[in-house]
């Protein structure tokens, strides 16, 4: 049976069932299931679970040696690192930037070509409910299973359907609606534009995440000879997170640099 990791936003108090961060620093930080047996273990010292349920989020308690360690409320990018990988994922510095360009909301019904794990499919859902879903094809059966447990886990499963299927092949509506928005995630894009027109708004924004220059350039030479699209570009998104601390304040030795291109385009 799957445990469900939906957050309690009511309440601001910690109870038994609940997951909690429990965050001594940036290196040791963990999300745990409030529940009787359950230990949080570091180099730092260790906690009884059990003894953070009637805290209040934002409390501190000791650990075992006496260090301080805070419970926090569990964000939503907290939440997928307990995700179970089975591929490659959009870094959260990628998805934000393609979830913004894409001008989804609530009641948003999205197209995703390429769902892998389900990390990017997570936060497109979180953003789309409610009354919005996502539409998400995945050739790989192994890979759509894998996502559609850890999307349960965080009790996004009404928001999202999973094919499994390649859309190359060609891509349905769901109860006749278009979509307003697409995510690309597989090696040839192009290959699935002529599939688009007829499932999609007018002029939606199509959003492919490509690892590689080659690609870019190969989905460019397909845009401007099909003439099927406009308002063409490309980024790539460098985010360099630095050292918290006030009196030697520096940029962190080791950061994620590149991972990969977005190419965004309006539909004809």
């Amino acid at each position: 049976m799957v445990l469900s990791w939906v957050l309690k936003v009511s309440s601001d108090v910690v109870s038994e069932g609940d997951y909690v961060l429990v965050y001594v620093d940036s290196k040791r930080r963990k999300v745990v299931k409030v529940s009787r047996g359950v230990k949080f273990e570091s180099d730092k010292g260790s906690l009884d679970i059990s003894n953070v349920v009637g805290l209040r989020y934002g409390s501190s308690i000791s650990l075992s040696t006496g260090i301080k360690a805070y419970i926090l409320k569990p964000l939503h990018f907290d939440l997928v690192s307990r995700f179970k990988r089975v591929t490659q994922v959009v870094y959260p510095k990628d998805a934000g930037l393609m979830i913004l360009l894409s001008g989804i909301g609530p009641g948003s019904y999205v197209l995703e070509i390429g769902v892998g794990t389900g990390y990017l499919t997570s936060f497109i859902a979180n953003i789309v409910r409610p009354g919005g879903l996502v539409v998400g094809y995945e050739m790989r059966p192994e890979y759509a299973k894998a996502a559609l447990r850890n999307l349960s886990s965080l009790g996004l499963e009404k928001s999202v359907i999973i094919r499994v299927a390649d859309a190359r092949q060609g891509i349905e509506k769901v109860d006749e609606r278009a979509f307003d928005a697409v995510f690309i995630d597989i090696p040839d894009p192009w290959n699935v534009y002529q599939h688009l027109r007829s499932v999609v708004r007018p002029s939606a924004p199509v959003i492919s995440f490509l690892p590689t220059v080659n690609q870019v350039i190969r989905l460019l030479e397909y845009v401007e000879s099909s003439g099927c699209c406009v308002d063409v570009r490309v980024f790539e998104t460098l985010l360099r997170e630095f050292e918290p601390t006030a009196k030697a304040l520096r940029p962190r030795t080791l950061y994620t640099a590149h991972t990969g291109y977005i190419v965004f385009l309006r539909l004809l």
